[in-house]
C-alpha cells in the first residue's frame, strides 16, 4: 500500500499502486453491486408474493362465491324437481278421470253386444 497520503492528489504513484488501488476499488464496487441487485431481488421477490397472496385471496372469495352460487342452482332445482312432481301427479290424476269417463261409457257394452249379436245372429237350429 501507499505510505504516502491518500488525499494528496498530485503524489505520484506507482503502476502497481495504481492496480492494488483499482482492484480494492473493484471489489467494493462488486460489494455494492452485489448489495443493491440483492435489496432489488427481496423487493421484487416480496412483491410477486404480494401479488400472489393477493390472487389467492381473490380465487379463495371466488371459491366462496362459486359454493354459494352453487347450492342456489341445487335449491332451485329441488324445487323445481318438487314442483315437476306436484304438476305430473296432477296430470295423471286429470288423465285417470278422463278415461275413467270412458271406461265407465262402455262398462255395459260387453253385455249389450251379446244382446245385439243374439239379435243380430240368431242361434242355428238343429
Amino acid at each position: 500500500m501507499m505510505a504516502t497520503s491518500t488525499d494528496d492528489m498530485s503524489t505520484p504513484v506507482t503502476r502497481g499502486e495504481l492496480r492494488d488501488e483499482l482492484q480494492q476499488l473493484e471489489v467494493r464496487l462488486e460489494q455494492k453491486l452485489e448489495q443493491k441487485l440483492e435489496q432489488k431481488l427481496e423487493q421484487k421477490l416480496e412483491q410477486k408474493l404480494e401479488q400472489k397472496l393477493a390472487h389467492l385471496v381473490t380465487r379463495t372469495e371466488f371459491e366462496m362465491w362459486g359454493g354459494a352460487l352453487l347450492a342456489r342452482i341445487e335449491l332451485g332445482e329441488q324445487r323445481m324437481f318438487t314442483e315437476l312432481a306436484r304438476h305430473t301427479r296432477a296430470i295423471q290424476e286429470s288423465m285417470s278421470t278422463q278415461i275413467s269417463v270412458v271406461d265407465d261409457k262402455y262398462d255395459d257394452l260387453p253385455a249389450r253386444m251379446s244382446q245385439l249379436e243374439a239379435t243380430v245372429f240368431p242361434p242355428e237350429r238343429r
